[in-house]
């Protein structure tokens, strides 16, 4: 879909929303501190909590934007894959993880583009609004885990089917995460839900 002003009526692509927010300076990575609390209400310490990510992992990032959860995550000492449908948030991500050399970026969309597995940790926050096929997603999610893998995903509250922006529109599709957690049993995996401040988190690992 071809990117066009709000006023028009026709709604925004995701990559073309995440490629306008970079040409308009927007970068989480230098967020002020209000603002990165703000964003804690998403992935704050009880996301990185749950998905426990240490040295000895391998690590995939569905959604990595410009690299802000990245660069928490990489403080552990993980491999990292990265993907995201923006070539630009990708470069921006590019120029903030450059001091790493465990990093891997990858252009496209999820689930069709995903990379080989298996990661020890996958993880997403504020993406799967943007994916129609939820159990698709799942299930990809599922077959990258590695057998002792974990997941963790971060699910917005919202119930609107449009992120407005003001200057744009994007069509978004609201996740519940009853129905996140149950496709991942479906798969054969232990799911559990966690309430924080702006998000749902949906926990999944395999059956001990």
């Amino acid at each position: 879909m071809q990117p066009m002003d709000a006023a028009t009526g026709k709604l925004f692509s995701a990559e073309a929303h995440y490629d306008a927010l970079i040409d308009e300076g927007n970068d989480p990575v230098m967020d002020p501190p209000v603002l990165k609390r703000y964003m804690d209400g998403w992935d704050g310490e009880t996301f990185f909590r749950l998905l426990d990510v240490r040295k000895e992992h391998r690590a995939l990032e569905i959604g990595v934007g410009a690299g802000r959860l990245a660069l928490r995550a990489l403080e552990s000492g993980c491999r990292l894959v990265g993907m995201d449908v923006s070539e630009k948030t990708l470069d921006t991500a590019a120029k903030h993880l450059e001091a790493f050399e465990s990093v891997c970026l990858l252009r496209g969309e999820f689930p069709k583009d995903a990379p080989d597995g298996p990661f020890d940790r996958i993880y997403s926050s504020l993406t799967f609004l943007h994916i129609p096929d939820k159990r698709a997603a799942v299930q990809k999610i599922a077959q990258l885990l590695a057998p002792d893998g974990r997941a963790v995903i971060s699910l917005d509250k919202s119930r609107e089917t449009v992120l407005d922006m003001g200057v744009r529109k994007v069509t978004v599709y609201p996740d519940e995460p009853e129905a996140i957690a149950g496709f991942f049993v479906e798969c054969g995996l232990n799911a559990q839900i966690h309430e924080v401040e702006r998000a749902w988190l949906v926990l999944a690992e395999a059956n001990c």
